[in-house]
């Protein structure tokens, strides 16, 4: 895949502990899908139920720890690949899981770099689909591109307007993913929002 739009493949039984994990860990709650922390957020724009989780929690969950590993390699590939996005940045402090349901999804055209205060330090997105559902990928609206969701498939694109996009609705199956952002690491980047 191009377009700045890097894909690879995570082992299966990795992704089956993040389920697990979402499962059965109980150390954090699981809430209603919100869209930039809106408290008015409704099902119409975004159906999941989603478990954030700080990073650094990851250290000590061997589950995470074995799918962040691999993530840290895959973003070594993608600054060998795309130089020019290799800045100073790092894992943002907190991920999610999130379960969407059948006709679940994030289901509204948006991207992930706003002014608002906790995203306007994102620099990368990052996303792997834990489970198979190939009519409830992701489509790109200025790429013109569809990503069908297979289970391990893990993608990463820059986090700007020009990489606006949205889940694709399947109301046969369910979906599951993890995801965060590679963040800016500048001091004072964001202070006033």
């Amino acid at each position: 895949m191009d377009k700045f739009i890097y894909e690879t493949k995570f082992p299966k039984d990795v992704c089956d502990g993040i389920i697990d994990y979402y499962n059965n860990d109980e150390t954090f709650q699981k809430h209603p899908g919100q869209i930039s922390n809106r408290q008015d957020t409704t099902k119409s724009d975004k159906d999941s139920i989603d478990l954030s989780i700080p990073m650094q929690y990851a250290d000590f969950d061997d589950r995470l720890d074995a799918y962040f590993r691999l993530l840290h390699q895959t973003f070594v590939s993608y600054f060998q690949k795309f130089e020019q996005s290799r800045l100073p940045c790092k894992i943002s402090d907190i991920f999610n899981i999130q379960w969407y349901p059948k006709g679940g999804g994030y289901k509204i055209w948006h991207f992930e770099r706003t002014n608002n205060k906790h995203a306007i330090r994102r620099h990368l997105v990052w996303m792997t689909y834990l489970t198979d559902n190939p009519n409830g990928g992701t489509e790109f609206y200025f790429q013109d591109l569809y990503i069908p969701a297979e289970k391990g498939k893990t993608i990463i694109w820059p986090s700007e307007w020009m990489y606006t996009h949205k889940s694709r609705v399947d109301k046969m199956q369910e979906k599951m993913i993890i995801t965060g952002w590679m963040e800016f690491i500048s001091e004072g980047m964001g202070k006033n929002t």
